[in-house]
């Protein structure tokens, strides 16, 4: 026993330490990203024509201690002008995101503004991001065997800070595109987060402190829809790709969706995980449409000895509003 938890522990250091000295990716992980496009990309605000809002939970490698866990809510919607003008079409998006792993917690606020285009080809949607990313690593969860006192249990390693825990927050900007075929077919979406590379100095202590650099990250996705090969089913290939230009990280997706109403599918995360998933929609008429989905990652790396899966869930529901016809007053001649 007392050996699996040393080796939690050591895995535990390396995932942290790879974070802090962004050699890894910094930005919360997703497996059911085709529900989740407004979080990595600016550029989708407004693209389903409804006011839409999600909420995301999930909970990375059950059963390991100070493992990731993820809660997430966006809503977006397009903005409709009192007067029509050619080439703005504007769509607005919120977003606000915990990850918490280990002794790092990292939260996120965004504000997305973005126009779309329409031509013969489908439309194009580009936008912009703004916010602000707050991080802290909290010195007291640090878990370092090696520069732990067997009596006292204090961290001596001089590199680290353990007292240190207070959050600092800086300056975010992001910039993505994202384009739908005519057909409704195509899709695909490219963006830049965090172009700003903020540095976020955290609380001193005894003059150390556990500081945070935030490095921009690319995301590329795409995916096509066949709808023509079964009756009354629809199959949904799609990819993902996230990097910091230091690691990249690919995921291949696959959904079987009967009647626009239930689906099933898996993701491939290369070395990492297989994740089955599945979801329901419900259309409820005017009230709006809901959608409800699960995934569960399966993992491949070296990892897969020390967890039981991560489990995330996400629930959707759009609706549109529509404006109440207006109503003019003619005056009667016999009152003149």
């Amino acid at each position: 026993m007392k050996i699996v938890v040393f080796m939690k522990r050591i895995i535990l250091i390396v995932l942290t330490f790879s974070t802090l000295s962004v050699l890894g990716q910094q930005d919360a992980q997703f497996t059911q990203n085709f529900a989740n496009k407004l979080y990595n990309n600016p550029g989708f605000a407004g693209m389903n024509g409804a006011i839409c809002a999600t909420v995301i939970g999930r909970q990375q490698w059950l059963g390991f201690d100070g493992a990731p866990r993820t809660g997430l809510i966006s809503v977006h919607a397009p903005i409709k002008l009192p007067i029509d003008v050619n080439f703005i079409n504007l769509g607005v998006g919120f977003s606000a995101a915990n990850d918490i792993i280990g002794p790092l917690s990292q939260n996120v606020f965004k504000l997305a503004i973005s126009n779309r285009f329409t031509f013969n080809a489908g439309t194009l949607s580009i936008g912009l991001g703004v916010g602000t990313l707050g991080a802290s690593i909290d010195g007291s969860n640090f878990l370092t065997p090696d520069g732990e006192d067997a009596t006292t249990g204090v961290i001596t390693d001089p590199n680290l800070a353990p007292g240190a825990a207070g959050k600092a927050y800086g300056f975010d900007f992001d910039m993505g595109a994202y384009f739908r075929s005519a057909s409704n077919k195509i899709f695909a979406g490219v963006s830049m987060m965090h172009l700003t590379q903020s540095e976020l100095e955290g609380k001193a202590v005894g003059g150390q402190s556990n500081d945070y650099k935030i490095e921009s990250h690319l995301y590329v996705m795409g995916g096509y829809r066949i709808d023509n090969l079964v009756p009354d089913w629809e199959f949904v290939p799609s990819v993902f790709l996230k990097t910091e230009f230091s690691t990249t990280q690919f995921d291949f997706n696959a959904r079987a969706i009967y009647k626009d109403m239930v689906w099933g599918g898996v993701s491939y995360r290369i070395q990492d995980a297989v994740s089955p998933m599945a979801g329901y929609k419900h259309d409820f008429g005017k009230p709006g449409v809901m959608k409800i989905g699960a995934s569960y990652d399966l993992n491949t790396s070296k990892l897969r000895g020390f967890n039981s899966g991560t489990v995330e869930v996400f629930l959707n529901y759009c609706f549109t509003i529509t404006p109440k016809p207006k109503i003019t007053i003619h005056k009667n001649p016999r009152w003149l």
